[in-house]
């Protein structure tokens, strides 16, 4: 007798397993739903709610952790974890759909978010498949990038980005402004010149999809014209009178929604979160309700937690680890890490020749952890590892 503990991420991971059981096929799916973990954590519920949602949890065979103020059926709102596998959250779901303080919307904000799959990232007339990681390519125009001191000559730089098309990149983002800890802004005339001039060369000879790399809607505006396919905006639309929406929304583009504490002179200064994922995590779900009210389509939407901006090395390999808890708001996840200085500090180097090891490392952690997008320095290198993570994902 040989006994080995099992664990599946999927249901259809789930399925294999208990296919070599032999058991009836008409069991598979259901008996697999038992293995397959779905627990949630439901923050400011109230205690009424979290009352009944117990005893009908229970009724489920789930449970569900609670506060002793629930217990003493004190008044307020409270946090709860629901522990529970796959089948029992979708009987759940049909116990509390029909229940009162606010457990009707519990249920569907529940399903929505087991029910949701992400098929394609819509910009203009382009539409970008998201049945695998994307890997997005960085092209620095600005002298004061941190890596290799940036790319100053444009022709230079399309060719460059040409030939991460060649080895793989789904998409090419572009950037004339550095945002590394302690740099300082350029202008918008310098920005728009350099971008311009990569978007015409670029253009001549490939039609892949383009983000470029700025929080200035006079700057945005002007590239999407030369035919860019998304905005990187590390301000999240916030950055003065929150233009930058409506530029996006009028052009049918992409954007990229990124949190980022204080400004890039500023966001490494006193850092401090009383919660860290919570902060980023409610930030960028007020800002995809802002996009949403600005016209932006939700298919348009990708949202990044912003390693390094305004991050310890401690808040980072947090993001990364509980990098799933993001995937609830139902948008693409990008991750930007690579080469970043907190990866030197880990690995005990300030030698940039050193970091592209651990880059490879942290991204496919993230990519196991939710990451739909990888921003990456080193794409040939980046696509040949997750060329391996994939293929041991479809056996």
């Amino acid at each position: 007798m040989i006994v080995k503990k099992i664990k599946a991420d999927t249901i259809k991971d789930a399925i294999k397993i208990i296919a070599s059981s032999k058991c009836d096929e008409y069991v598979y799916e259901k008996l697999a739903k038992k293995i397959v973990g779905n627990s949630f954590v439901v923050e400011n519920i109230d205690n009424r709610a979290a009352n009944v949602l117990k005893q009908e949890a229970i009724s489920c065979g789930c449970d569900v952790a609670v506060s002793k103020d629930v217990s003493l059926f004190k008044k307020g709102k409270s946090n709860i974890v629901i522990c529970a596998n796959t089948n029992q959250i979708e009987k759940l779901i049909l116990k509390i759909n029909g229940q009162p303080f606010g457990l009707k919307l519990l249920a569907q904000k529940i399903n929505d978010i087991n029910s949701f799959q992400l098929k394609q990232i819509v910009c203009a007339n382009k539409k970008i498949s998201l049945h695998k990681t994307l890997v997005t390519g960085i092209i620095n125009l600005s002298p004061d990038s941190f890596f290799q001191n940036g790319i100053e000559d444009e022709s230079f730089a399309a060719e460059t980005a040409l030939q991460m098309q060649k080895d793989g990149a789904d998409i090419i983002d572009v950037g004339a402004e550095s945002t590394r800890p302690g740099s300082k802004p350029v202008s918008v005339k310098f920005e728009t010149e350099k971008i311009k001039k990569f978007l015409k060369l670029f253009r001549k000879k490939s039609k892949m999809p383009v983000s470029v790399d700025t929080y200035k809607p006079e700057v945005a505006r002007v590239a999407l014209a030369e035919g860019a396919d998304i905005i990187n905006d590390i301000y999240a639309l916030r950055y003065k009178n929150k233009e930058m929406a409506k530029v996006v929304a009028k052009n049918n583009a992409a954007v990229v929604l990124m949190h980022m504490k204080k400004n890039p002179l500023t966001m490494q200064q006193n850092i401090r979160y009383n919660n860290t994922l919570n902060t980023i995590f409610n930030f960028l779900s007020e800002q995809i309700n802002f996009a949403l009210d600005s016209g932006i389509k939700k298919e348009s939407i990708i949202i990044d937690p912003g390693i390094g901006f305004g991050k310890t090395v401690a808040d980072n390999l947090l993001i990364i680890k509980r990098l799933f808890e993001f995937k609830a708001l139902n948008v693409p996840l990008l991750i930007g890490l690579s080469n970043k200085s907190f990866l030197g500090e880990i690995i005990g180097t300030k030698n940039l020749d050193e970091r592209p090891a651990a880059t490879i490392a942290a991204n496919i952690i993230s990519v196991i952890n939710g990451a739909d997008i990888v921003r990456v320095h080193d794409v040939k290198e980046t696509k040949k590892t997750l060329n391996v993570l994939e293929r041991i994902k479809e056996i």
